[in-house]
């Protein structure tokens, strides 16, 4: 009696295994997903996302899945999260799976993608990249000298502008106009007092006469097929 109830208890035992593992793929079977998307830029680095998330079995995507918006920087070398700034909202779908979104340029010239981190129901999946076709600019050797001057003397500025028509290499931006701004001490305004053009290096130059303590600064405007370009900081010039 006892050999016919092991012989049971084996049998069903194998039965059990044999089953697990189609039950625990079937459980871990997942809805394969596909992410597009397009962009658009603008000269002051604002950036338009607009997209979809499909199910490729034909089921309807849900609304409010979070997506990952990154890029990649030919200059770092890396991919990176473009995080949603002040005022700005995260990627998140809407019913169909649409999604659109502004946020701010992370990568200047370089390559994004969207990504789809995935869920319980549906496959994670990352759209192709897509290449910022937008220019970047980036000035060089700013210098402001003398930083220390008397009453009225002249400051000089100069800095050479570079573009990036093949992403990440800088080449000299020449016929390009820079504008030189000044805030005096005291004052709550920037104004520029020159506007020069690049010469065929990319280099720009000009001189203010200083009467009392001021701030100094540049910035490059960009145009319909470039990113504009300042200064993260003012440089201060300090009156004897």
């Amino acid at each position: 009696m006892r050999k016919s109830l092991l012989v049971a208890s084996t049998a069903a035992v194998a039965a059990t295994l044999a089953a697990a593992p189609a039950t625990a793929n079937a459980a871990a079977a997942k809805t394969p997903t596909k992410v597009t998307f397009g962009m658009s830029t603008t000269w002051d680095a604002k950036l338009s996302i607009w997209g979809k998330v499909t199910a490729t079995n034909g089921a309807t995507f849900p609304a409010g899945k979070w997506l990952v918006a990154e890029c990649y920087s030919y200059q770092h070398h890396k991919w990176q999260t473009v995080k949603p700034g002040a005022g700005q909202k995260p990627l998140i779908t809407q019913a169909g799976g649409a999604f659109s979104g502004k946020l701010t340029v992370y990568c200047s010239h370089g390559n994004y993608r969207v990504r789809f981190p995935g869920d319980p129901t549906f496959a994670p999946s990352t759209s192709p990249n897509v290449l910022d076709k937008r220019v970047n600019a980036l000035t060089y050797g700013w210098k402001v000298t003398p930083r220390t001057i008397r009453k009225n003397g002249y400051v000089y500025l100069s800095g050479t502008l570079k573009h990036d028509p093949k992403p990440g290499h800088y080449v000299p931006f020449k016929g390009q106009r820079v504008y030189l701004y000044v805030k005096l001490k005291g004052e709550k305004k920037w104004s520029w007092f020159a506007r020069p053009k690049t010469d065929s290096k990319g280099h720009f130059s000009g001189r203010f006469r200083i009467p009392k303590d001021a701030s100094f600064s540049y910035e490059y405007f960009g145009d319909k097929t470039h990113y504009y370009d300042a200064p993260v900081k003012a440089t201060f010039v300090n009156v004897r």
